[in-house]
Order: structure tokens, then C-alpha cells, then sequence
């Protein structure tokens, strides 16, 4: 970027910055007006100020309440930061501790008319409120009159009877200009403070203490006429103690970075975490909160919504008792239980740990949770006397936890432990096997709870390749149209993919998705096997008849040797890699080749052969080109042998990328003889 340009955007994102009032309804036309921020011209919004002030206020009633009060200003460029105009607050709602609350909600949009400020309020109607599920609420709203180059701000305070502080983001998709952040916490509750270690961007933080008087009131109750009452007040007090104070003043927050293949953006992100560990009564006694795995473990199996669920056996007894009796081993017992669950019971759609209908009434409705259904099978093959216990797993949208803290797993599985080894399985989907699970859950590792109250770790990383095999023979016609036929085999997570998403289309829609971005090919003789056969792999083959394939030129033929099988967009072509690279599974895909070549013409010249191999047995790549005769083979082999790429490995996959676009975009040359 040229120097003076440089030097003249910071000095503008600098005026700006003073130019700014951060007092709520105080934009000015400066705000308005301006078209990109200087310092992240693509970013499609800015938050020109985010302030988020965290307190305990004290009642006689009700002790310390945790009050957020947050208030944010969005610059709106155009179309593509729209989104930010929907805010939605997610509230804890537990009845018998209490419910968070929104209060003092006001928000306005700003459009700037013919050089004036119009403003348009927020209104009651546009605010909503609706139940998540037993344990959470969301509060929405959307900001009126939303058009480019517009300017939104809100305020809202959380109030919340729990002393737990949510997490404190730092860092947005978007850039932050100024950013505060204050937190006051009595001195009788201690935090402890981490910066997420997974950032990039670690602000500064400040720490301060501070004494602060609260004046208590004695109060005497009288009833009168039996069903009310009256407050009289005899006297009050004062009430002195010390309060530690987390600030950070910080400006111009980088956009938090999106790219491809990341497992959860807000495992990255620059946050503060403040962990609940100990409590300070006025006696100087304290109670620890803090605690380790197995706490957290043993909490959530004594919940009647958990451990009491993997008791009740009475609701299937008699239908279990008729299944066991046509079987005789434990590895077909926990195929049939697995598979009865299955279709027994189907998911609603809603993920917890703790069941939702309970397991009884789950069974006889037929419909469940997560924690229902895994929950029934795990109790279900323990019945019949294989060793399964619960797996508490936290999903990819929930993050990785970094302490110890029941939050941190939202989603439950059966574990089987047999020879030493641990089966993993979860009944909620219908094309999923033992150790094939959905791909949001494959996240590092769950919590094993076994029934003598014993926790441990499980690896939930897929343990071998899945298979993705394309095999294809091809001849060339006079017309330069290629017809031949394909056969293709997926084992694994490729299969569970593939079921998931095509299983029970018809030919014809099947037909139209094979054909979508492979040019001119017209699709035939579609056959496809073990579709519903979930321990074979899925095989399909069709006939074709392709006519981009070739062209010629003069007395040359140039033909692709991949034919539609090419791959022309190269995914990791970025200098250098914020985040490591999730694939969710190891995988290897294979792609064999057979081209005959027509009458008339010889080999020119063929793609040179090439083999990569990245480092740490990561992975390989491999194209090979040789002729036999009157045919040309072609092998390329894609291997990958870890589910995660991390972020210093990146340089040997971008290169192995690299490599197979280039490969994969080169010619054979045929000419005539």
C-alpha cells in the first residue's frame, strides 16, 4: 500500500476516534458518513463502541444480583453486515435458583437524509421472546429502518440471580474501534482469570480493588387482616467491603478471521474467562467451588434427569428379554439393542445432557432427546449384560471447554468398553454405526462415567481411514466423446455422509447431483447397492457419455486425465494459516483411470508423476500416469491419516494442494499417426 495513503487512513481512523461521543444517542453525522473502516476496508460492519459493565448490586431480599449492562454501536457499510441488525441474548432459565431478565432495552437506527440524522426507535413489537428449552430463553430484536450506511446502537442490562460471570468476548467477525470492559466483584467471591490461550489477539487487562458501603436496612414484618403485610423500617447500617476490579480500554480490536475448515471460530476467539472457584462468607469462612473432572462427572450422574434414567428397566424388560433370546453373543446383543433403539425411538432435535421426556415416557411416545434416547440404550445393554456407560461429550458449536465446569458438555453418547477398547454409539441417527458418530460431535475427547462412579477420558477422534475409491474406464469416440463407465465405493464417514444426504432420492435426482459441475455428461444405468445395508459399504456404477473431456487442436488431441473427476479450485492458497484444519475425519480417495485410446492416434507426451509426502506420516499425495499398450492409466491417490491438520503442518498441505490443482489441470497430448 503506498506510504501516504497509509499514513493518511490511520491519521482519519485516529480523528475519528476522538471526534466520536460514546454517550448513548449521541451519533454524529462523522459516524454516518463514513463508507469502509480504515483500518479493515472489506469489513462489512464496524462496532464503533461496545461497552459492557459487569456489577453485583446488593437487596435484603435477594442478596447480591449480577447486573451486564451493555451498550453497542454498529456501523451498518452495506448489504452484507445486515445481519448485525438481529441481536439475540441467550438467558439462563433454571426454576429453582431463577431466570435471567432483560431490562432497560432501548435501541435506535440512525440514517443520515440529506445531510440531517433521522432516527427511528425500537419498538415493543419488534422485540421476542421464546422458549429454547428447559433450561434456556433468547431474547431477539431487530433494528428498524436498516439501510447501507446506517448506524444502529442498543442497550440492555442482564440482571441474574447466579454469581457465575459468562464469558467476555473481545473479538468479533468484525472489527471493534473502542472497546470497554469493567468487571466489580465483591470481595467475598473469587474468580479466577484467564485470557482464552487459544487467541491471536490478548488485550490488555488492568487490575484494581476498591471499597464500596452498602447501607442495610432491619426491617420488621406485621401481618394484617390475616393475608397482607407491612414493612416498618426501625434502622439501617452501613455495610463496608472491598471490590476487585478487572478493566480493559482497548481500540482498534482486529476482526476475528474466517477460514475454511475451522472446527469452532469461537474457540479462537479473544475472550476472557473467569472461573468460579471459591466463596468468602462475613466470618472469613470459604467454600471452594472449584473443582475437577470427576466432580463435574459425579454432579451430573446423580441428577434424576441422568443416573436415575440407566436404572428404570421395567418399561422394556419384556421386549428386550424376547430379543436376547434369539441371540447368543454380546457383539450381536449390541448390534440388535443399537439398532431396535434406532427405530424405536427418533430424535426431536433437541441435544442436552439431561433427558427431557425421561426415558420411560420417551419409549412409549416414541420421540426423545438425546440424552432419552442414549440414555435408553445405554441402560438397555447394560440389561443385557454388556458393559456401557455414559459419554459426556461437548459439541463443536460449544466449544472446547478449558476448565473443568459442568457447561462444558452438552451432548451424551454410549461407550462399550470390549477388550480394552471402547465402541462409541449414538442412537439418535439413523445411518449412524458403531464408531461412525455425527461429525459435530468428533470433538478431541468426552468423559467416560462408569457405573462405580469412575471417570475417564475417551479419544472420540475416528481411529481409521474412511475409503472414497473411483474407478472409471473410458474410451474415446471419432467425436472426440468420451463413454465409458464408473464404479465407486465409500466406506465409513464417506457412507454415513452419502446415507445421510441421498439416501431414498430417486434415480433421477440422484442423476441431476452426480451431473452438477461436471459440465456436458449425460448419466445412464444408475445402480446403487447397500444404500441401507449399514455395515457394507455403499457402491454405486453408471454408464456416461462425456463430451468436455477432449479437444482438438490441429493433429493433437488434449485430453484431461481425470475427465470430470478434475479439481480446479485450489481451497488452501492463502499465504499463512490462523487456525488448524478440521476434516473431521482421515480419509483417502483414490481415483483409477483407464482412457483407450482411439485408432489413428499415439502418446504425445503424458503428465510427468509425481509423490508427496508431508511430514509425521500427516498424509500423502500421488499422481501417477503410465501407458500400457493402446491404454493410459491414471492413479491419483489423496491420503490423509489425521482429522486435524495443525496450524505448522499447513505449509505441507497447501503445497500437496498445490501440486494435485496443478496435476489435475494438466493434458495428455494424443496425435495422429
Amino acid at each position: 500500500m503506498n506510504k501516504l495513503l497509509l499514513i493518511m487512513m490511520l491519521q482519519l481512523g485516529i480523528t475519528s476516534l476522538n471526534a466520536q461521543n460514546n454517550k448513548f444517542g449521541k451519533v454524529s453525522i462523522e459516524e454516518l458518513q463514513e463508507q469502509f473502516n480504515p483500518q479493515d476496508s472489506a469489513a462489512n460492519a464496524t462496532i464503533l463502541y461496545r461497552k459492557e459493565y459487569i456489577k453485583y448490586d446488593y437487596s435484603e431480599d435477594q442478596g447480591f444480583v449480577q447486573k451486564r449492562e451493555v451498550h453497542e454501536r454498529i456501523k451498518i457499510y452495506n448489504e452484507g453486515g445486515f445481519d448485525w441488525a438481529t441481536k439475540r441474548i441467550k438467558l439462563s432459565e433454571r426454576s429453582k435458583v431463577g431466570s435471567e431478565e432483560v431490562s432497560g432495552l432501548k435501541g435506535i437506527s440512525y440514517n443520515l437524509i440529506e445531510g440531517k440524522i433521522e432516527r427511528e426507535k425500537l419498538k415493543k413489537d419488534g422485540v421476542f421472546e421464546h422458549k429454547k428449552n428447559d433450561f434456556w430463553k433468547e431474547v431477539m430484536f431487530t433494528m428498524p429502518k436498516i439501510k447501507k450506511g446506517c448506524v444502529i446502537e442498543y442497550k440492555y442490562t442482564i440482571e441474574s440471580p447466579y454469581i457465575q460471570i459468562d464469558d467476555i468476548s473481545f473479538q468479533e467477525i468484525i472489527p471493534i474501534k473502542i472497546l470497554e470492559v469493567k468487571v466489580r466483584i465483591p470481595e467475598y467471591f473469587n474468580f479466577k482469570k484467564t485470557l482464552n490461550p487459544r487467541a491471536s489477539y490478548l488485550p490488555k487487562l488492568k487490575d484494581a480493588k476498591t471499597n464500596r458501603t452498602v447501607k442495610i436496612k432491619t426491617k420488621d414484618r406485621i401481618k394484617r387482616s390475616g393475608y397482607s403485610e407491612i414493612r416498618t423500617i426501625h434502622n439501617s447500617s452501613d455495610w463496608s467491603f472491598n471490590e476487585n476490579i478487572t478493566e480493559a480500554n482497548v481500540i482498534n480490536v482486529p476482526a476475528l478471521k474466517k477460514e475454511k475448515f475451522v472446527d469452532n471460530l469461537n474457540n479462537y476467539r479473544a475472550k476472557l474467562i473467569l472461573e468460579y472457584v471459591s466463596y468468602k462468607d462475613l466470618n472469613g469462612q470459604i467454600k471452594n467451588y472449584a473443582t475437577n473432572w470427576d466432580a463435574v462427572t459425579k454432579s451430573i450422574y446423580e441428577n434424576d434427569l441422568f443416573g436415575r434414567q440407566l436404572d428404570k428397566i421395567n418399561y422394556f424388560k419384556e421386549d428386550i428379554d424376547v430379543m436376547l433370546q434369539s441371540t447368543s453373543t454380546n457383539a450381536n446383543n449390541i448390534v440388535n439393542v443399537f439398532n431396535y433403539v434406532k427405530s424405536k425411538v427418533k430424535w426431536n432435535e433437541f441435544i442436552g445432557v439431561y433427558a427431557e421426556k425421561g426415558v420411560r415416557k420417551a419409549y412409549k411416545e416414541g420421540i426423545g432427546n438425546v440424552a432419552d434416547i442414549n440414555l435408553m440404550l445405554i441402560g438397555m445393554l447394560r440389561y443385557a449384560g454388556i458393559d456401557a456407560n455414559p459419554v459426556l461429550v461437548s459439541t463443536k458449536n460449544n466449544g472446547v471447554p478449558l476448565f473443568p465446569t459442568r457447561q462444558g458438555f452438552n451432548y451424551v453418547i454410549c461407550g462399550v468398553e470390549v477388550n480394552n477398547e471402547v465402541i462409541l454409539l449414538d442412537a439418535t441417527k439413523e445411518f449412524s454405526t458403531a464408531n461412525i458418530l455425527p461429525q459435530n460431535i468428533l470433538n478431541w475427547q468426552g468423559r467416560m462415567i462408569r457405573k462405580h462412579g469412575s471417570s475417564t477420558w475417551v479419544n472420540l477422534t475416528p481411529k481409521k481411514n474412511s475409503n472414497n475409491t473411483t474407478m472409471v474406464s473410458v474410451t474415446l469416440n471419432s467425436d472426440l466423446v468420451l463413454e465409458g463407465k464408473v464404479r465407486n465405493q465409500k466406506t465409513d464417514y464417506y457412507a454415513y455422509d452419502y446415507r445421510n444426504e441421498y439416501a431414498g432420492l430417486k434415480n433421477t435426482d440422484l442423476i441431476k447431483n452426480i451431473s452438477k459441475d461436471k459440465g456436458d455428461i449425460e448419466i445412464s444405468n444408475l445402480v446403487i447397492k447397500n444404500e441401507k445395508e449399514l455395515n457394507k459399504s455403499v457402491m454405486n456404477s453408471y454408464d456416461f457419455s462425456y463430451e468436455d473431456g477432449a479437444e482438438e487442436i490441429g493433429n493433437e488431441i488434449y485430453l484431461s486425465p481425470l475427465l470430470f473427476l478434475s479439481k480446479t479450485e485450489n481451497i488452501f492458497n492463502q499465504e499463512n494459516r490462523a487456525y488448524p484444519i478440521d476434516f473431521n475425519f482421515p480419509r483417502t480417495k483414490k481415483n483409477m483411470i483407464n482412457i483407450n485410446i482411439p485408432e489413428g492416434y499415439r502418446v504425445k507426451s503424458i503428465p510427468e508423476s509425481v509423490k508427496l509426502l508431508m511430514s509425521d506420516d500427516l498424509g500423502e499425495y500421488s499422481f501417477l500416469v503410465k501407458q500400457n499398450g493402446n491404454t493410459i492409466q491414471v492413479s491419483e491417490l489423496f491420503k490423509l491419516n489425521f482429522p486435524i491438520v495443525p496450524v505448522a503442518y499447513y505449509s505441507d498441505l497447501k503445497e500437496v494442494y498445490k501440486k494435485l490443482i496443478e496435476k489435475n489441470t494438466e493434458r495428455i497430448v494424443l496425435e495422429k499417426i
